[in-house]
């Protein structure tokens, strides 16, 4: 498709032909005229696969000229450092409109940004924080607001704002609401759920030009840290099986967190990597090969050391490292012989599937998924979730396809979260015979 063959205006078409574009992407090709045509969506893609350009053009095309004092489309990002790319993104993209744009971050003055509101702005770019701390103010104007927007939704909910959202969204008119991730797991389905109606579901991937042979790659989805310890310690009471096993973590402290637990079941099995003065361990990868009574040597991935995993049966990745350029150096074939029969599993819980996409999208194929052990506890939640309902309910999401279906899905709205009133979140507080909360700008 060409650019003319999105349909707008030729102000964006002018300004994306001077910036490179010679074709839309994918995800520009499925969104933009829904998100112009104020559509429900989530968009799910990798970084790198043009969701920002889409958002960008879908509100400038949805806009068109400024007109309103009060902001007409609020985007929630996670980090300020995210709202100003978002931002550089609409000056370039629409410096040929009169389009106004805002960023809102704390640290900033909250009542220069007030003033600014006064004057008229169109479009609200900020963190959650800042948004309700303004909203609660009443330095922000919500009643004119054509779309809500979350981008790199799936860190807001790793962030823990969540309930921020929620609060934002029910003091919303009626509304289109958007997401963009890189990934959609229970938490995140779960707070789309309680603000949309029904929504179309639109995922794209990027090409993967080299398919890197790996060692096989095993993947356990589970809920929480507890589980994950639990996971650990059934697997490794096997000793036929678990012969020899390297553990990475991501600090020193979740590695001796390890070791206390393990130690309990396996004694004299278990080993730190460069341990800590009176802590059993090894300052030698190769040490820890020959020794025919350590079967399992943990180490941190904070730790800058390149070992060789050759003849190691077992990799287990307890935490995965922040940068998937680690965890790819270690399961890859560089050469035929290299890593023969070597398995690498990763234990990895719903915010944790971004980082695990990343790394699929790295190797250019899929972990395989495990089925988690009939025998395994799982915690329950912090809500009081027995371990019981808990187990039921996350066996039951991981190996069946209730949770997600790729390409157009309709989600409808739980009974429950139906509504026939629009409180907003101060009238809220109030019938609740609560003051709202007052934050530090």
């Amino acid at each position: 498709m060409s650019l003319e063959g999105l349909k707008l205006n030729k102000q964006l078409n002018t300004a994306m032909a001077d910036l490179g574009f010679t074709s839309p992407r994918e995800v520009q090709e499925k969104t933009l005229s829904r998100i112009i045509g104020g559509q429900d969506l989530v968009v799910i893609g990798p970084e790198g696969c043009g969701k920002t350009t889409a958002l960008v053009l879908g509100v400038l095309g949805k806009l068109k000229y400024a007109f309103e004092l009060a902001p007409r489309v609020i985007i929630m990002v996670p980090t300020r450092e995210n709202g100003e790319d978002l931002e550089e993104q609409f000056r370039l993209l629409g410096r040929s409109l009169d389009i106004r744009v805002l960023g809102v971050y704390a640290g900033m003055g909250m009542e220069g940004q007030r003033e600014l509101l006064e004057e008229g702005i169109d479009v609200v770019i900020g963190t959650p924080d800042r948004i309700e701390a303004m909203y609660i103010k009443s330095a922000i104007n919500l009643t004119q607001v054509k779309a809500f927007i979350l981008d790199d939704a799936d860190l807001i909910v790793k962030q823990g704002f969540h309930t921020v959202v929620k609060n934002i969204t029910e003091s919303l008119p009626k509304c289109q609401h958007v997401i963009f991730t890189e990934i959609m797991h229970d938490k995140l389905q779960k707070l789309a759920d309680f603000f949309m109606n029904y929504s179309t579901t639109i995922e794209v991937d990027l090409d993967s030009f080299d398919v890197i042979d790996t060692v096989p790659l095993h993947l356990y989805k589970l809920p929480n840290y507890k589980t994950k310890l639990n996971l650990i310690n059934l697997m490794l009471r096997d000793y036929d099986t678990y012969t020899k096993v390297v553990v990475f973590s991501n600090t020193k402290v979740t590695s001796e967190k390890l070791m206390k637990s393990l130690e309990k079941r396996i004694e004299k099995a278990v080993a730190l990597f460069n341990p800590p003065f009176n802590q059993k361990g090894f300052t030698s990868f190769e040490a820890f090969k020959q020794d025919e009574e350590v079967r399992v040597l943990l180490l941190s991935n904070e730790e800058e050391v390149t070992v060789n995993l050759d003849d190691i049966p077992f990799i287990i990745h307890f935490d995965l490292p922040l940068d998937y350029n680690q965890f790819i150096n270690r399961v890859e074939r560089k050469q035929v012989d290299e890593l023969p029969n070597t398995i690498a599993i990763t234990y990895a819980t719903d915010i944790e599937l971004n980082m695990v996409r990343k790394v699929e999208l790295g190797v250019g194929h899929n972990m395989e998924i495990i089925e988690l052990p009939a025998d395994l506890i799982i915690e329950g939640n912090r809500n009081g979730e027995t371990d019981e309902a808990a187990a039921s309910k996350h066996k039951k999401r991981v190996n069946t396809d209730e949770e997600y279906v790729p390409g157009a899905a309709f989600h409808a709205k739980k009974e429950s979260n139906l509504k026939d009133y629009n409180y907003n979140y101060k009238d809220k507080r109030k019938m609740a015979g609560k003051k709202s909360k007052r934050r530090d700008s």
